[in-house]
């Protein structure tokens, strides 16, 4: 009786080992949209979860990296070679370059319950703006004039014309021409500088016109913190 039965658990366990959900993203894990325009936000896509397991497959959670993707499953619970869809959108405004983004799917797979989907898209803008997108002002001071930059590159095979439209506050000084012109391929550092008048927190905007069709209007904010002058702390 006892040999039995330990015929009987050791046909069983293999069994219970096998015998499990095993969730796969069909196409694989990574899903790349190549180099896309601004002017495609968003981007969409449509991912097939599938069950290649033996057992029912409970998705129990889908959850983006980033407030900037949503991706709802149209089921949760999957039978033995069934397939679910996860309906993905990535919005890529304020985006330039190479983006990637996550997505974790969790389920009730025993060997892999988080399962990771990676997003990927090469966003391509005719101006860049780098090495940030925006102005860092550091080490700002009340009275002490501040200096921030950035450079602004045209990455088409025609030229750009670039014209300042609005600059907040309104004393800060920029070195934009009225009328700047860039050639293809070439770049311009754009230098912002301002005299703070108040401590606390510091932002700012340039905004600019371009004839380009794809890129119309460049915003380029700033940011800062202004600490006291320390001849007002004597």
């Amino acid at each position: 009786m006892k040999r039995t039965m330990a015929l009987v658990v050791f046909l069983f366990v293999p069994f219970l080992l096998f015998a499990q959900p095993k969730i796969e993203i069909v196409g694989g894990d990574t899903y790349d949209w190549g180099t896309v325009k601004r002017t495609d936000d968003p981007l969409h896509a449509k991912i097939k979860i599938k069950n290649v397991g033996t057992e029912v497959l409970k998705i129990t959670e889908v959850k983006p990296g980033c407030g900037c993707t949503t991706a709802p499953l149209d089921k949760n619970e999957l039978k033995p070679g069934e397939v679910a869809t996860l309906d993905v959108t990535l919005r890529i405004t304020g985006y330039q370059g190479s983006v990637t983004k996550s997505v974790r799917i969790a389920s009730n797979d025993p060997t892999n319950p988080n399962k990771y989907l990676y997003l990927k898209a090469n966003i391509f803008v005719p101006i860049s703006i780098t090495p940030t997108s925006y102005f860092a002002f550091n080490e700002m001071t009340v009275g002490k004039e501040s200096t921030a930059k950035v450079t602004i590159t045209n990455n088409t095979k025609e030229s750009i014309t670039i014209t300042p439209e609005q600059v907040v506050p309104e004393n800060m000084g920029i070195n934009i021409p009225k009328k700047l012109v860039l050639k293809p391929g070439e770049s311009f550092e754009v230098v912002a500088k301002v005299v703070p008048d108040k401590k606390g927190y510091f932002n700012c905007s340039l905004k600019l016109k371009t004839n380009n069709p794809d890129q119309m209007e460049i915003i380029i904010p700033g940011y800062g913190n202004v600490k006291e002058s320390p001849l007002f702390n004597n």
